[in-house]
């Protein structure tokens, strides 16, 4: 996986952040990208997969939770369209891999180990990459194992394999954004998150910031400040409503605050 240096150009720019109190958001204007049958228990993972609302979103994922067992068999499903999905339904697609990280029942990571050699999620992984993810967090947190036959001449296997060394090495010692971005203007920028709180700067990373670059620089942020495990939800809601900036640096980042989240629980935190 390639790591891009990040360079902020910042000379003259007008502060990222709206002069508005920063209160949670309603969703009152969103709505499902197909037709929902509202956030009910049969209908949860097709909200999940596809609604735009984070308040929907949330409704459905805690529904999802309490009833694990029923949803496992679709999540299965979906992971095994994984390849089709990404042509046809690429949100609902890396969604549902998303979800797979978050629940870590044991069949996930046999069923999407199967894709990384599939030339279309090979495609989709020339940057972050879900699926990677997705296996990094089995791999780490749930006692999977790689098997031991992978190809290592596929750039998913070896970024696998790197991904699963990185976290390893994760600390949880809380940084700057200074430590992930460089370039003229970056100091001023820290100033601006200086005082926030790791839910503010979470809501700014989040969908209902209409600035991209905003997002990407509270992802920035998040990257090294998450210590806790407070906010691991409302991390993963951030993937689930990723976007792509021509790089996966946004889903680097929220990759990265997701494992030092996990390495939090894991440690009681």
């Amino acid at each position: 996986m390639t790591i891009l240096s990040r360079f902020l150009v910042l000379l003259g720019v007008i502060s990222l952040f709206p002069n508005t109190q920063l209160t949670a958001t309603t969703d009152a204007n969103s709505h499902v990208l197909r037709p929902q049958h509202g956030v009910g228990q049969s209908d949860s993972y097709d909200v999940l997969l596809h609604s735009k609302s984070l308040a929907e979103q949330r409704a459905a994922l805690n529904t999802v939770l309490k009833h694990q067992q029923q949803y496992v068999p679709r999540i299965q499903q979906s992971l095994r369209d994984y390849p089709r999905l990404l042509e046809t339904d690429p949100i609902a697609a890396r969604r549902a891999v998303y979800i797979s990280a978050f629940m870590r029942d044991p069949s996930f990571a046999p069923i999407l180990v199967k894709s990384l050699g599939v030339p279309i999620v090979l495609d989709d992984c020339e940057y972050a990459c879900p699926v990677v993810f997705a296996l990094t967090i089995q791999a780490r947190f749930a006692g999977w194992n790689p098997p031991q036959d992978l190809d290592p001449q596929l750039t998913t296997v070896h970024d696998l394999r790197a991904e699963i060394q990185m976290v390893s090495r994760i600390s949880l010692k809380s940084g700057s954004i200074t430590d992930v971005i460089q370039g003229p203007g970056v100091e001023k920028l820290q100033k601006e998150f200086d005082g926030k709180s790791e839910e503010q700067i979470i809501q700014m990373a989040g969908p209902m910031t209409p600035s991209k670059e905003t997002r990407m620089n509270a992802a920035f942020r998040l990257e090294t400040l998450v210590t806790e495990s407070k906010n691991r939800i409302d991390l993963y809601l951030l993937a689930l409503n990723d976007f792509e900036d021509g790089s996966g640096e946004y889903k680097g980042a929220v990759y990265q605050s997701i494992y030092r989240a996990e390495l939090a629980k894991m440690r009681g935190q």
